[in-house]
């Protein structure tokens, strides 16, 4: 035997030869038929290494073959890194701390245990009382792969998949029982992890932007200096918006109320490519990102499953108010005017029992919307200040300008992009206030405009976010509140002006634009016969440069609104149309313009407010006074 032994050694010089001891009765063929695997390796480990050349019993001759498995073993443990679960309990426990799960995609996870890898397959049910799954089972030894559906939480279930693996593997079926349940315990935690990442990350309290202190210096700087509006309407200039002087900075303040006591809304109105979502986007950009909602579409039911506080101290931009069904925009005024919105739902309960709930959303925001409709829901409107885009001739060469300078290189784009980002900073510094207007009561908005009581309430917040904006010039009084000085009710005439005359006058922006380029043609073409004048709706079109659709709508408006009348023709050749009220809004505007700056100059000691804009002092436009 001896000899035996040294043929070995030349042979499998690198292999180290042990000597195993086996019980009466019991072979290595035994041990493998009852232990399975994990039996023969733990015999393998339990040998002692032959340090001499001696005479091995007849029974041991089998050694050999056991080092050479041993070996083969031992690099395929090298490449799964992971202990046996075989061995004492000491080992097993620490063996079940380095075992750990590897997620190869969502829908593919990963245990390498000693015997077997174990493949999830599929998403994890979110269903806290069950732990079904798709499993696949794979043989490091032999290749073989299993593949099977089951609830690990079902004992039995699992006992029986062990007994079926290690029939299947030749493996021990305690060892595979083991191995699911590591599986369980490790799928669970996994789970646990998705549910906490599946949290919203929004927080009750309001997080606010880490300025460093060089940064707030220069903003606050900024703040203190004269002339703030215009300032930051250079700003907005620099930001990406040319022309709309008036409309950026209305739409400025406007936005910067999300997180002040009253805030504002703002709707845009204009024909399509008009510049609309670029408007309210770049001016957006200027607030900090960390406050701003921007939305492309709105379902009818999503802002009632917000959570309770997460629209609260927002800017909300929703680029196309036309996507907003009726749903939609009933709960959308709702946050706007009540500021929460509440719905009844059902749920189960823990019996299984239908139960109803109350679900509360909380809201305080600021929007800034922009439509193609001349006339949105009446309700919807007198909540927001309506501004019209300027739709000039002038304005259409003023930003073809701007973009064949941005495409050829001649603006910088990192300028641009400083620009937004010294604003959002600034709108950081910006604290909210409270604001004291002694001369509230100074200032009569005329009585010709439409929904005048939310239009004065816009008014009055407006005059009040101009203050709060100046918060680093203005004086405060003994309870801490700003003071509004008459310059800001000056500003704040100035810049809602716009959006004033638009509640007076019946047509929106862009039908009054239609109108007074029909006008000023008609009466080039009329040579002083305006009056009977009679044209097509091709006439005008041609004349124009606009398109059939979009002089089809503001024909029939106008015609709805009793500013023209068909007066003759065929549908099939067109009919024939004469203007039947030839109304003045540019006397209209310097009347009501003339009014306010009378007021304002008066704001220094005056006794008595003087009310502007009523009947009197309005001379009533008679529709058949023509071209006057």
């Amino acid at each position: 035997m001896g000899n035996s032994v040294k043929e070995l050694r030349d042979i499998i010089k690198h292999v180290p030869i042990k000597k195993a001891v086996l019980s009466e009765n019991e072979n290595l063929h035994s041990v493998f038929m009852q232990h399975g695997r994990p039996g023969v390796m733990q015999v393998i480990q339990n040998a002692e290494e032959l340090e001499e050349v001696e005479e091995v019993a007849v029974t041991n001759v089998v050694t050999p073959i056991i080092s050479i498995a041993k070996t083969e073993i031992q690099e395929d443990e090298s490449e799964v890194h992971y202990h046996d679960n075989f061995e004492s309990n000491d080992e097993t426990t620490e063996s079940e701390k380095q075992t750990k799960l590897v997620v190869i995609h969502d829908n593919k996870i990963l245990m390498r245990s000693s015997i077997n890898d174990y493949y999830v397959l599929g998403m994890l049910t979110q269903d806290l009382s069950s732990m079904r799954i798709t499993l696949m089972i794979e043989d490091l030894a032999y290749g073989k792969k299993e593949r099977t559906k089951i609830d690990l939480y079902e004992r039995e279930t699992v006992r029986n998949l062990a007994l079926q693996l290690a029939e299947l593997f030749y493996e021990n079926s305690e060892t595979i029982e083991a191995d699911l349940f590591l599986l369980t315990d490790l799928l669970e935690k996994h789970r646990e992890k998705q549910f906490e990442l599946a949290k919203p990350a929004y927080q009750s309290k309001r997080q606010y932007a880490n300025i460093s202190p060089e940064t707030q210096k220069a903003c606050i700087e900024f703040l203190s200096q004269p002339n703030l509006i215009e300032r930051f309407d250079g700003m907005i200039e620099k930001a990406g918006v040319v022309g709309e002087e008036n409309t950026r900075k209305l739409l400025l303040v406007i936005a910067s109320t999300y997180k002040m006591s009253h805030p504002l809304h703002a709707l845009v109105q204009g024909s399509s490519g008009s510049g609309k979502s670029h408007l309210i986007n770049i001016i957006g950009q200027c607030l900090p990102p960390e406050d701003m909602l921007s939305m492309t579409r709105v379902t009818s039911k999503s802002f009632y499953h917000y959570n309770k506080d997460e629209l609260v101290d927002k800017l909300m931009l929703i680029q196309d108010y036309d996507g907003l069904d009726e749903e939609a925009q009933y709960a959308f005024r709702e946050l706007q005017s009540a500021g929460n919105i509440s719905s009844s739902t059902t749920y189960k309960d823990r019996t299984g029992n239908i139960v109803s709930c109350v679900k509360n959303v909380n809201s305080h925001f600021a929007s800034l919307l922009a439509t193609t409709k001349a006339e949105v829901y009446y309700d919807n409107m007198s909540r927001s200040v309506i501004i019209g885009v300027d739709e000039t001739d002038e304005q259409t060469m003023r930003i073809i300008d701007y973009q064949n300078k941005r495409l050829a290189g001649l603006i910088d784009i990192r300028e641009e992009q400083k620009a937004k980002e010294f604003m959002q900073n600034c709108m950081r510094c910006v604290k909210p206030c409270e604001v004291v207007n002694k001369y509230a009561d100074k200032i009569i908005l005329p009585i010709e405009a439409k929904m005048l009581r939310r239009l004065n309430s816009h008014y009055q917040a407006f005059v009040k976010q101009i203050t709060i904006l100046h918060q680093y010039q203005r004086k405060r009084d003994e309870q801490g509140r700003l003071i509004a000085e008459p310059e800001d009710l000056k500003m704040a005439c100035d810049i809602l002006f716009d959006a004033i005359m638009l509640k007076v006058d019946d047509l929106d922006s862009s039908l009054r634009h239609f109108f007074d380029r029909m006008k000023e043609f008609i009466k080039k073409q009329a040579a002083g016969k305006q009056t009977e004048f009679q044209f097509t709706q091709r006439d005008v079109r041609l004349a124009l440069n606009v398109s059939k659709t979009q002089c089809f709508r503001f024909m029939e408006d106008l015609e709805l609104l009793e500013y023209v009348q068909k007066t003759g023709g065929y549908a099939n050749r067109g009919f024939k149309y004469k203007i039947v009220f030839w109304d003045d809004m540019e006397k209209m505007r310097e009347k009501i313009k003339t009014g306010l700056l009378n007021q304002l100059a008066q704001l220094d000691g005056l006794k008595k407010p003087l009310v502007l804009g009523g009947s009197e002092d309005l001379e009533h436009q008679n529709p058949h006074t023509q071209g006057e």
